[in-house]
Formats: C-alpha cells, structure tokens, sequence
C-alpha cells in the first residue's frame, strides 16, 4: 500500500532523472554531515528488464551506499524469460530482490 510519505516519479522514459536528481542531492547532503540519506530505496514498476532495471542503476549510481530493494511481486515484463534476466542482473549488481519465487 502507497503510504503519504512514499515520494513517486513520474517519467516520460525509461530512467527517470527526476529521480536521479532527488536521489543525488539528497546523498551529498547526507554525507556531509556523516549519514546516509535513507534507510533503503524501494523500487517498483513496470517493465522490469526496461524502466525497474534502468531506475535501480540510477538509484545505485546517486546512492551506492544505501540498499535499493525490487519486490519481485511488484514488477513483471510481457516476457517471463527477460523478467527472470532483469531480476538475475539486478541482484548481480547488489540491488536486493525480495519475493522471488
């Protein structure tokens, strides 16, 4: 369930810069003062091979320190192969998927 504080980003493409923005800022405003600026980032959506995969690299490159975690239960793609694939890489690039069956 989308709770009032969850902050969402809508995008035209692929990866959103929004996104990246926000994410960016907020982790050199962070580290100045010694923290992380989130306990986790939660990504969902679809398609999973195309956007999810596209926004986890963004998110990881603006914040590499903190875990950014996929719901296998929240994203799919028309093709189950390349769903599968997309959430292989993402776990190789230590994003955490969670509810993998």
């Amino acid at each position: 369930a989308r709770l009032d504080r969850d902050l969402v980003f809508e995008k035209t493409t692929f990866g959103s810069s929004k996104l990246f923005n926000y994410l960016d800022k907020a982790n050199h405003a962070a580290s100045e003062v010694g923290r992380l600026p989130f306990s986790s980032i939660e990504l969902v959506g679809l398609v999973s091979n195309i956007c999810v995969v596209s926004n986890a690299m963004l998110a990881k490159a603006a914040c590499p320190e903190v875990p950014i975690i996929v719901d296998a239960t929240c994203t799919a793609s028309p093709d189950e192969r390349l769903n599968a694939e997309a959430l292989d890489i993402l776990e190789s690039v230590q994003v955490q998927v969670v509810n993998r069956s």
